[in-house]
């Protein structure tokens, strides 16, 4: 959303990347004008690449320490999402002489958190220059559209989202037993890969489930409904009751943990989080995070939830816009 404005206001967007899997990301977007792999920041590469790109601001996102990109001559500097873990401080201190000048060199720094804000005091940034704006990371535009889809009445509605192997079935054991306290619930399974489509059909159906496949399905009246069709997860998020992120039951490394929170739902996880750690943050200040590691914490959550409910901390579509605001003004957009 970040890079959106800034096209919005005419103006021409280069990124740059380092690492492959960074260089893959990069080419399914359309928002830059031009790509770059940055040159090791070693020598006179960053000086070199600069004097070739010529641009007129340099934003710097989160945590790069490395000398030659934090000196790089350029009018307009900014570091946004900033962020010094503790670890990181205790180094930067011992050369604190050194690398003060070199952020000094930036117009404005926003911080992701006030933690990282008073780290950067500490080292002799000038206070003018920090801004604490919150984490980029919970800035989120998901789609508004509708699931046209008929449910049950008085269904509750539990949506298990980008699921992988291994986590169906802990799913399906959980609401054999969720279905004995809870008739009306129903579950919507969306696994992460949607070729995996008919295989959880299947296994949903091995378990004695009214089961069908959304590609199939306008009016469900049954228990397990497998989502086989692109774009329909945040659709679902938002009709649930509660909601389970995957790739945290088994050790992917989990999803955007995000998305049901914009709608305010309680959401549950598993234990391998570690690709989304800020977002695992945000949720818990919202109070709506539920970690669970078997089916008998998700059995016990479901009820626990179906009879007492929610109430967040926050709104998570307030907290998207404000930050999006401080950055946005931190760059004079």
């Amino acid at each position: 959303p970040l890079l959106e404005i800034i096209k919005q206001r005419g103006h021409r967007l280069v990124l740059s990347f380092f690492s492959p899997r960074a260089r893959e990301l990069l080419k399914k977007q359309s928002l830059p004008d031009e790509v770059y792999k940055l040159p090791l920041p070693l020598g006179g590469n960053i000086e070199r690449f600069v004097k070739r790109v010529k641009p007129g601001t340099f934003i710097l996102v989160e945590s790069d320490r490395f000398p030659a990109l934090l000196g790089a001559k350029v009018e307009r500097k900014f570091i946004v999402n900033a962020r010094m873990s503790k670890r990181s401080f205790k180094f930067l201190k011992l050369f604190r002489f050194f690398y003060k000048p070199l952020f000094n060199s930036f117009n404005l720094i926003g911080c992701k958190d006030l933690e990282s804000c008073n780290r950067f005091a500490s080292l002799g940034v000038e206070k003018a220059k920090l801004k604490v704006c919150g984490n980029l990371k919970a800035v989120l535009k998901p789609t508004q559209k509708k699931v046209e889809i008929n449910l049950p009445p008085k269904a509750f509605v539990i949506v298990a989202g980008s699921t992988h192997k291994g986590e169906e079935e802990v799913w399906f054991r959980a609401f054999k037993e969720i279905k004995k306290k809870i008739p009306n619930a129903v579950l919507i399974v969306a696994p992460r890969h949607i070729e995996r489509g008919k295989e959880v059909f299947l296994l949903s159906k091995s378990f004695g489930f009214k089961t069908a496949l959304r590609s199939e399905t306008k009016n469900f009246k049954g228990e397990v409904l497998v989502v086989d069709t692109l774009g329909e997860l945040v659709g679902f998020y938002k009709l649930s009751h509660i909601s389970f992120v995957g790739g945290s039951l088994v050790p992917i490394g989990g999803h955007n943990l995000l998305e049901p929170a914009y709608f305010s739902k309680p959401t549950l996880y598993g234990p391998f989080v570690d690709k989304f750690r800020d977002l695992e943050e945000i949720l818990n200040s919202l109070g709506l995070e539920f970690r669970v590691e078997k089916e008998r914490d998700i059995y016990e959550t479901v009820l626990k939830l179906h009879k007492e409910g929610v109430k967040p901390k926050g709104d998570l579509k307030e907290i998207s816009q404000r930050v999006l605001n401080c950055y946005r003004n931190l760059l004079g957009l």
